[in-house]
């Protein structure tokens, strides 16, 4: 088993795969409709996240 990455929303690792992957797309469509939003920043720590998490358990499953 390999160490998991760092991340901020430490709740990602308990979320199934594809709830995952509807923040990463939801996230995504926030940050590219709202580029001037305060949050922006933390929708794409999400998408980061998300993202991280998938590929880490895609590398898992190998």
């Amino acid at each position: 088993m390999t160490k998991r990455p760092e991340i901020q929303n430490k709740r990602f690792w308990n979320l199934t795969s594809e709830s995952l992957r509807y923040i990463a797309k939801d996230a995504k469509e926030a940050a590219d409709n709202l580029p001037d939003c305060p949050k922006t920043g933390v929708w794409l720590d999400e998408v980061n996240d998300a993202c991280t998490v998938l590929y880490h358990r895609s590398k898992e499953a190998k």
